[in-house]
């Protein structure tokens, strides 16, 4: 299911042309987004305003200062089906403690809704869901010892912004090592 998933990711995500600067924009991508750099062209790290499920939006920037999950996900994806309401179970327990997990879809708008909308409620998902363009993905994701992209991912965030976790690998026995990481940075 795993290499599915990776599968399906790789035709979404990797093109000729940009396998060259997956490497580059992985590594540019050790913080979120500042308010005062738009472009990026401070920190090499642009800001998004992304189109949540509900209609809304949600600008990165606007998530410093806060302990901050992006968690990135297919729908369809078996294994993102498996992790979701561990994910959805962090933002519940943690949400008053400071943490923020915002879900990175990486599914079509257009196409996929219905899909994503089921997925969203067989998880008991009650934080924000974003349509993620695929050059977000790109920037924050980590490409697989085989060069491909898959899901799900996640990337933790202190509340300075940096990032302070890439999780690749979301394994029942990887469960309490992510619950530590988030914990360690949340307040008290």
């Amino acid at each position: 299911m795993t290499k599915l998933c990776t599968l399906i990711f790789a035709a979404l995500l990797l093109t000729t042309a940009t396998a060259l600067n997956m490497w580059a924009a992985t590594e540019q991508a050790a913080q979120l987004p500042r308010a005062d750099d738009p472009s990026g062209s401070e920190t090499g790290v642009p800001d998004y305003e992304l189109e949540t499920l509900g209609g809304t939006t949600l600008r990165l920037s606007s998530l410093r200062g806060r302990v901050v999950l992006l968690d990135f996900f297919s729908a369809t994806c078996p294994h993102c089906q498996a992790h979701a309401p561990f994910v959805a179970e962090l933002a519940k327990r943690y949400r008053a403690r400071g943490l923020v997990v915002v879900n990175m879809c990486a599914n079509n708008p257009y196409v996929d809704r219905a899909e994503v909308e089921k997925y969203v409620r067989a998880a008991g998902i009650e934080n924000d869901v974003v349509w993620t363009p695929s050059e977000l993905l790109k920037l924050y994701m980590t490409p697989l010892p085989n060069g491909l992209y898959g899901v799900p991912q996640a990337v933790l965030f202190d509340t300075t912004g940096r990032v302070v976790a890439r999780f690749t690998s979301w394994e029942e026995k990887d469960k309490p090592q992510i619950e530590q990481a988030i914990v360690k940075h949340l307040t008290k």
